[in-house]
């Protein structure tokens, strides 16, 4: 009775007679010809044998069959006690069926694969076309996450990308209604075909993808794979313009596998929701919400195109290639700030030694220390850029234009010192020399001249001095020697001064002029030699201004010629870089401009 019960309920039964031996996997037991959400009741004599393959499902098997065979048994010996205990014990298998049901029952997506690469007999390394003529399309599209760095001593652009492959893999279809309605699988990468696609300029030896994440594989065949990557590629740097330079960096992706004739290389095309036209994604893909922008670089075009080398046979694997540019411009707030504007306060600085006077000593030394300033500054520089013997950075012709000039001035400064201490007894101040640079060109530079002061022929003596010297003339023609000279020695020592009155030639006579004469000379000579000395001396210290005129005269000339050089150089170096712009368009001669607000539809 419990036996009919069991057959009436919707659950198949498989009853084996006592002879019978089983000996198959618990898998096969479960699937084998059963509908995939009913269980498969087994119902065993007691002395049937049954035998279990070791499997994953042998731990849950086991007990349960173990159980059934119990229960059969418990039925065969308890028959004499009624139908009742008989019905709970079937009851009791049939609830432990239902409830470990769910264990029996092979994965859907288990299933499916076991159909797409065992039934299927898939074979990665076979390419998925039909025919050995026919060609796989390779679909790709890149994702800039970050432009992490450029590297201009080594020419490395390193990026953070997402790089997107699609194709089409006939072997991989199937029926979504005959597998639980699953519509895409995630795989492993190394369980598929791939078209090998690398990145051609690397700079760093990694060409291919790092970490390879799981593929999606769709029902239709199609094939989607988005491994993410952190890539080191090659850039030729300009640095002609450096830092208002702007670089063309590219990354380039081809197959070393494959050939043009196994493989054809496109850009990915997706579909205007407007228009519901096709159109190939010619830049690179670039999202706001997960785009971290860069602090020294700005982006300001990404086209993206094959290249097709007709020069090559389609048999090279360099024919044809994927290739995502990257036009970007510096940002030179950084360098302005921290290397070109105390260069240029630098360099402007020389022209203070015109200013110092050349007493002070220090003229050569402010000179030197600018230019020893702008060796520091060169040196900087260079550890920033490549090695390269192409073209000369902008602020290095900035530097090395101020460092000859600052050499230049050191010369200046020197022959300045020289002239400036140049002596009558040295050098001879030509008329040209000093009407060239005492009188024309102070007048042109609108220098300070002294003013002259007149020197008159005979100057009239004041009338208080007369009667001194008469009254001197009289004492020396009345006294003699003798009492001159022991006069005020009598009046110490309390005598009386008395006046002697010496012998006197007659006057007029020409002894006594002789004797005025003899007395007078001697005077007259030495102030005829003091004058004379004056007379030198001020000659002298005024040749000798004058070289020191003729030294702040070629100052104030270099120092305006000095000035508008420095300020036109500084200016005409500069703004060649202020006006180095990037292209309107990424490509010569191609007025398209690749960007996402111009589609070119197909």
């Amino acid at each position: 009775m419990g036996l009919q019960s069991l057959l009436g309920s919707p659950f198949p039964v498989l009853l084996l007679p006592p002879s019978a031996s089983l000996s198959m996997s618990p898998t096969e037991c479960l699937v084998t010809a059963i509908i995939p959400s009913f269980p498969l009741l087994l119902l065993l004599p007691a002395q049937h044998h049954l035998s279990l393959p070791s499997s994953p499902h042998t731990p849950i098997l086991s007990p349960l069959l173990s159980t059934l065979s119990r229960t059969e048994g418990v039925r065969s010996r308890a028959a004499d006690q009624g139908d009742t205990m008989e019905g709970w014990t079937l009851g009791l298998g049939l609830i432990l069926a239902l409830a470990i049901s769910g264990a029996w029952a092979r994965n859907e997506e288990e299933r499916l694969i076991h159909h797409l690469f065992h039934e299927k007999s898939y074979n990665k390394k076979l390419r998925p076309v039909e025919r050995k003529e026919d060609k796989v399309d390779i679909s790709l599209a890149l994702t800039l996450s970050n432009l992490i760095s450029l590297k201009e001593v080594d020419e490395t652009l390193t990026t953070n990308v997402w790089i997107e492959h699609g194709w089409m893999d006939s072997r991989l279809q199937w029926n979504i209604t005959e597998f639980g309605n699953i519509s895409v699988l995630r795989l492993p990468s190394d369980m598929l075909w791939l078209p090998e696609i690398i990145l051609e300029n690397s700079n760093d030896g990694a060409f291919r993808i790092s970490y390879a994440c799981n593929i999606l594989v769709y029902a239709s065949g199609w094939v989607y794979w988005l491994p993410p990557a952190i890539f080191q590629s090659s850039c030729p740097i300009t640095v002609t313009y450096f830092p208002f330079d702007w670089q063309n960096c590219s990354l380039k992706f081809s197959s070393l596998t494959y050939t043009a004739k196994e493989i054809n290389l496109q850009l990915k095309q997706e579909t205007d929701e407007v228009s519901k036209r096709s159109y190939p994604v010619e830049w690179v893909i670039i999202d706001p919400a997960g785009f971290t922008e860069n602090g020294e670089w700005e982006i300001i075009h990404r086209p993206a195109r094959k290249n097709v080398d007709p020069s090559v046979s389609l048999s090279s694997t360099s024919y044809q290639d994927i290739t995502f540019y990257l036009i970007i411009r510096r940002k030179p707030l950084f360098y302005i700030i921290n290397i070109l504007v105390p260069c240029v306060l630098i360099s402007f600085m020389i022209n203070l030694a015109f200013y110092l006077p050349a007493d002070s000593g220090e003229k050569t030394s402010l000179t030197i220390s600018v230019l020893l300033a702008q060796s520091v500054f060169l040196l900087l520089i260079s550890k920033r850029l490549p090695a390269t013997s192409h073209a000369i950075p902008l602020i290095g012709k900035f530097l090395l234009f101020g460092m000859v000039l600052v050499t230049i001035i050191v010369l200046i400064c020197v022959v300045t010192l020289n002239i400036h201490h140049r002596t009558p007894s040295t050098h001879i101040l030509s008329q040209g020399v000093r009407k060239m640079f005492l009188e024309t060109l102070p007048r042109v530079l609108h220098m300070s001249q002294p003013e002259a002061v007149p020197v008159l022929g005979s100057q009239i003596r004041r009338t208080s001095s007369l009667g001194y010297i008469s009254k001197a003339e009289e004492y020396f023609t009345v006294k003699s020697r003798s009492d001159l000279m022991f006069e005020k020695q009598s009046e110490r020592h309390g005598l009386a001064s008395r006046v002697t009155p010496a012998r006197r030639p007659p006057p007029g006579s020409e002894e006594s002029q002789q004797e005025l004469l003899n007395e007078i000379k001697p005077a007259v000579d030495g102030a005829n030699f003091v004058v004379n000395h004056m007379k030198d001396q001020n000659s002298y210290n005024e040749e000798r201004d004058s070289w020191g005129r003729v030294a702040r005269t070629v100052d104030r000339l270099c120092l305006f010629v000095v000035t508008p050089l420095m300020t036109l150089g500084t200016a005409w170096i500069l703004l060649q870089g202020m006006y180095n712009q990037p292209p309107l368009q990424p490509f010569s001669g191609d007025p398209f401009t690749y960007a996402e607000k111009d589609k070119r539809f197909i």
